[in-house]
């Protein structure tokens, strides 16, 4: 999932993107393993290339651009406009997966962060989208710290750290990826998130049937079978955990209709 920012120094510009974060947040909670990249918008002259950046953790690889794009799909990644991003659960870095007993257990969680010129505000953990522990860094330049958690149901944790070039409370200035942690067989399913998703989707087609530019017949019938598959696959989904929920159908009339 790519985050964008047009430059970070103005202060016509945001940051990183607290909405394009919380969409992440809804993927990871129904069990997606999405790597955060960062990614700049030339608009304009005033727009700064790189103001964002991904960081991909190479391993054992040697430096060539398939190789990072490779270590970048395994989601050892973090995204930020300064500081960087060291993040362990168990040992395991982002993009790794960790597997508990059905009763669940405690994982160890270790971090260290740290910035050449961006003082660092906070460091967040975050379990599932929540912030479970905030560590204020007291505007310095590094800041180290561990956690014990105890985990009872499947879900993910990744790093968040706060700092702003504007001096604007609660700036986003760093996101690592996650790790996920499946506990027995309990599924990584939120059903809020899931209804915010595919009403996403719905929306996304209507958008395609009605204001978009409407492309040659094959590549509209390519992104409306893309669509659809994704409502139908999130919506069984729904329908095997019991959500029953009022939606636009796909084909015929926009009235409501109960599934």
């Amino acid at each position: 999932m790519e985050l964008m920012t047009f430059n970070p120094l103005n202060p016509n510009y945001g940051q990183i993107n607290p909405y394009g974060i919380a969409d992440w947040y809804r993927y990871l909670n129904l069990g997606y393993q999405v790597p955060l990249c960062g990614g700049s918008d030339k608009m304009e002259a005033g727009s700064l290339l790189g103001g964002i950046r991904t960081y991909t953790n190479l391993g054992e690889r040697p430096f060539t651009y398939e190789n990072w794009m490779e270590a970048t799909r395994a989601g050892n990644t973090f995204v930020t406009v300064g500081p960087l991003i060291e993040l362990l659960v168990e040992g395991k870095a982002p993009g790794s997966q960790i597997r508990l007993p059905a009763s669940g257990g405690s994982v160890d969680v270790t971090w260290h962060v740290e910035s050449v010129g961006l003082t660092i505000e906070q460091v967040e953990v975050v379990v599932g989208g929540l912030a479970v522990e905030s560590i204020d860094a007291g505007m310095a330049l590094a800041a180290t710290g561990s956690t014990k958690l105890q985990i009872t149901n499947s879900t993910w944790i990744a790093l968040r750290v706060r700092g702003s070039y504007r001096g604007k409370a609660g700036e986003l200035a760093a996101h690592s990826s996650a790790i996920q942690l499946l506990v027995g067989d309990k599924p990584l399913f939120s059903q809020a998130d899931a209804m915010s998703v595919l009403e996403q989707i719905e929306g996304a087609i209507a958008y395609v049937d009605t204001l978009a530019p409407r492309p040659d017949a094959l590549r509209f019938k390519q992104m409306r079978a893309t669509l659809e598959a994704a409502h139908n696959q999130l919506h069984q989904r729904m329908h095997r955990a019991g959500v029953f929920h009022h939606h636009v159908p796909l084909h015929g009339d926009l009235s409501p209709h109960e599934h």
